[in-house]
């Protein structure tokens, strides 16, 4: 795999897509057609190369009213996926006005799934905002900037979250932008210097 990286796109050639890979392409073409949307948290490791196993695609996305929350459940189901938490398209919007997460999957199936939350916070919103664009030929995924990635699963704080902080950091430090970086990690404050994130 080889990465190129051009502002706040990075290009991915010689990618080999996985069957995961495809799974989160088919499902953001059906979300994008409604709202705004920036995945972060483990997957986005796991699109660079890393090597470890996922249940679900952490999703942020723009605020959307009831009508067009509706029209993409209702694409969805027609495009053979299931909400794991209810069948009714009211109670799934009101989990997410209420700051919770919903879960979608292809029928039949519950791993892997697709986890959506409204955004909530300020770093929700800046990784919504400021997304970066990963093109893998002619398909992109939204991520959000790794700026705030990276800090972000310092401050989670498992081994995994860690590995992957560790990883994102070690793959793109000479593109990350270290002011940026520091000002999220102060943000949520974390440290990276035990895991040799340093500015």
């Amino acid at each position: 795999m080889e990465l190129e990286i051009e502002g706040k796109y990075i290009f991915l050639r010689k990618k080999v897509v996985s069957k995961l890979d495809l799974f989160v392409i088919d499902f953001i073409k059906i979300l994008e057609r409604y709202t705004d949307y920036v995945i972060v948290s483990g997957y986005v490791s796991i699109l660079f190369g890393r090597s470890r196993g996922t249940e679900d695609i952490d999703i942020f996305i723009e605020k959307i009213d009831f009508k067009k929350f509706k029209q993409l459940n209702d694409e969805l189901r027609k495009r053979k996926y299931w909400f794991l938490n209810s069948e009714n398209p009211l109670e799934l919007y009101g989990m997410l006005n209420d700051k919770l997460a919903i879960r979608a999957a292809i029928q039949d199936t519950v791993i892997p799934n697709i986890e959506i939350k409204f955004t909530k916070n300020r770093i929700d919103r800046d990784s919504l905002q400021k997304h970066m664009e990963v093109k893998i030929d002619r398909d992109s995924i939204n991520i959000s900037p790794l700026e705030i990635q990276i800090p972000f699963k310092l401050y989670l704080g498992n081994d995994k979250d860690i590995e992957d902080a560790v990883y994102l950091y070690e793959l793109f430090g000479e593109h990350l932008n270290k002011e940026k970086l520091k000002q999220y990690m102060d943000i949520l404050k974390v440290q990276g210097s035990n895991y040799g994130i340093e500015f």
